[in-house]
């Protein structure tokens, strides 16, 4: 849905420098804004999308598990010590 708004020139450029320096656009706050006024969804609703994320992300790690990392002490170490001979020249 397409809104309009009379808004004094003067207060949208300064409203555009905040957005900037915020790293983001005008319209995305405004946005933003309506959306947070407006109410987001409830705790009971964002726990049950994380309890779908989980599962969904169970399912993937089931079908497709990490690989097992194996390290010898050297290995571990290796990087430590090289770091440790560079420091002393």
């Amino acid at each position: 849905m397409n809104l309009t708004l009379s808004v004094d020139d003067d207060l949208v450029e300064r409203a555009r420098q905040v957005a900037s320096n915020q790293g983001t656009s005008l319209q995305a706050l405004v946005r933003e804004y309506i959306a947070n006024l407006a109410g987001g969804p409830s705790g009971e609703q964002l726990a049950r999308r994380m309890e779908e994320n989980w599962r969904e992300a169970d399912k993937e790690l089931k079908k497709n598990p990490p690989q097992k990392w194996k390290f010898s002490r050297e290995e571990i170490y290796a990087e430590r010590l090289d770091r440790m001979v560079k420091g002393k020249k």
